[in-house]
């Protein structure tokens, strides 16, 4: 064993190539659908010895590309269906790009601290990474290009005891809570007050875990819910299933009477045809839903491509398409709660760079016509000028609503949610990434969501995994990939009562102030040493 101990420690400087590529073998373990969260210790003990190396980056490059590809290669797989051989070459390539380029935008902080350190002459700055970290996780879920997917927090996602922490830390929270453990066994070294800071961490870590510190809060009345999986190919919906037949089964799988105030969800662009956020109950395909709606007195919340006219004289936002008459139309990938009395809609904010929206194209207007055409050829999608939730009929019950990518930007749905009951509603389409770990982990990652804001959810999914979790994100009713059906359950709105959602990024920015401490106790201390 202590053999074997002493082959480990010295890897990393005998081999560091070999030691990067154990790190991103144990990295893409540590997450969903593998989901064996131990594996974060090892993996980044490896990488923060390789960081002291005389040339580290491009070992580092070489774990952080391979846990990207092990972990997202599904990114890639849109190229198996789609519609020219041109565009799967394109689809291709930019999920290779994505995997290709991210590893390259992790190298940031360990090029940040170790530039800062050798600096202010601090050997390890293991803290001071550990802040960068932190910083770079919250940058990479703000700007456009936003890929947080690999968040660590979302390595958790998978356990119970994981999302009773994200209900404590939020995800990114999470991921600095996990490095600061990490730190911990490797800064302390031998030190009288190793085992010690250690089990004090580990003992937090457990008792949040199982019990983790909350709120209370009002419940409102449980509500019958259903979620339909119409399992259509998502390559075939724009191109060979036609849209009449595609909303005949969705109107087959709506429930017979339900009970009035009932909740009905379909998945992401659930109607293959685009219409009209202005005035849907004049579109063919949506009036059957506003007549069930008011049949029945119920709730009705499906996925749509929208569009907005916008008439001669009025500005044209950078995503809109003029009209040779004037004016012009603008797209989004929405949401549309048809009730009985009203409707409401909902725009996706966070889009999915180059596939729904070309990054900054307020900036970058000659690049408007370049966009991953999966099937449906819609462009660069609109966004919203503000976002909050939708309101239920007939009590005006929030549900805060992610559409799809917009189910991993938890401090997004957190500023969603009022202080009062509430549901979430994720609609989703994972069928692009066919049978992979893709859809598996927006699924688990969705579970983590609603746990870390304590409110129940409905994930409607067009092939698969649809689902009604509980507040602590435990599915009560679950349907598996490819399966066509709807499932049902009552869920009790519940309050946000989690200490995420009452204190956000303030639990974030208390984490790394902490660790920018430690790492000036250890820059003096160093100082003081060497003077």
């Amino acid at each position: 064993m202590a053999r074997w101990f002493s082959w480990w420690q010295a890897l990393p400087t005998r081999s560091p190539y070999k030691a990067a590529t154990l790190a991103g073998i144990a990295l893409a373990g540590a997450f969903p659908p593998l989901a064996q969260t131990w594996l974060l210790w090892p993996a980044w003990l490896l990488l923060w010895r390789i960081g002291e190396g005389h040339r580290p980056y491009k070992p580092l490059y070489w774990g952080l590309f391979l846990w990207n590809l092990l972990t997202c290669y599904w990114l890639t797989l849109t190229a198996l269906s789609a519609p020219s051989p041109t565009e799967a070459l394109v689809s291709f390539l930019a999920g290779a790009l994505a995997i290709l380029v991210n590893p390259l935008l992790m190298l940031l902080p360990w090029w940040g601290a170790r530039s800062l350190g050798q600096k202010l002459g601090s050997p390890t700055p293991v803290w001071l990474f550990i802040f960068l970290w932190g910083v770079f996780e919250v940058f990479h879920f703000r700007w456009e290009l936003s890929w947080g997917w690999l968040t660590l927090g979302w390595a958790w996602s998978a356990w119970e005891i994981g999302r009773n922490l994200a209900s404590v830390f939020g995800p990114i929270g999470l991921s600095v809570w996990t490095l600061i453990g990490i730190a911990l066994w490797r800064e302390l070294g031998t030190s009288r007050g190793k085992w010690g800071a250690i089990g004090l961490w580990f003992l937090l870590t457990l008792g949040m875990g199982l019990f983790p510190p909350s709120f209370s809060g009002r419940s409102g009345m449980p509500r019958s819910v259903w979620a339909m999986q119409p399992n259509i190919d998502p390559y075939a919906k724009f191109a060979e299933f036609s849209p009449e037949k595609q909303v005949e089964r969705l109107l087959g799988l709506l429930p017979l009477a339900p009970p009035p105030g009932s909740l009905i969800v379909g998945p992401e662009t659930v109607i293959p045809l685009p219409v009209s956020i202005d005035h849907p109950r004049t579109e063919p395909f949506l009036r059957p839903f506003f007549a069930y709606a008011e049949r029945y007195r119920v709730n009705v919340l499906l996925g749509v491509v929208g569009y907005k006219y916008f008439s001669p004289g009025m500005p044209l936002p950078a995503s809109a398409r003029p009209m040779p008459e004037g004016g012009g139309y603008e797209m989004y990938n929405a949401a549309l709660l048809i009730r009985p009395d009203t409707f409401q809609v909902h725009i996706k904010d966070r889009l999915v760079p180059f596939v729904e929206r070309v990054p900054y194209l307020e900036v970058f207007s000659f690049l408007k016509g370049w966009y991953i055409d999966l099937g449906g050829g819609f462009g660069s999608f609109g966004r919203p000028v503000t976002q909050g939730p939708l309101f239920l009929y007939p009590d005006n019950l929030p549900v805060a609503v992610a559409v799809c990518y917009e189910s991993i930007f938890v401090e997004d749905m957190r500023r969603r949610l009022p202080e009062a009951p509430s549901l979430i509603a994720i609609l989703t389409n994972d069928g692009w990434w066919k049978k992979s770990s893709g859809y598996q982990q927006h699924y688990t990652y969705g579970r983590l969501t609603a746990a870390a804001l304590g409110v129940p959810a409905v994930r409607g999914a067009n092939t698969g995994i649809s689902a009604l979790l509980t507040a602590e994100g435990d599915p009560i009713a679950s349907m598996p990939y490819d399966q066509l059906g709807r499932i049902h359950a009552h869920l009790t709105p519940q309050m946000p009562t989690s200490f995420y959602y009452r204190f956000g990024g303030g639990v974030l920015g208390g984490l790394l102030t902490f660790v920018l401490i430690l790492w000036g106790i250890q820059w003096w201390r160093s100082r003081r040493s060497s003077a």
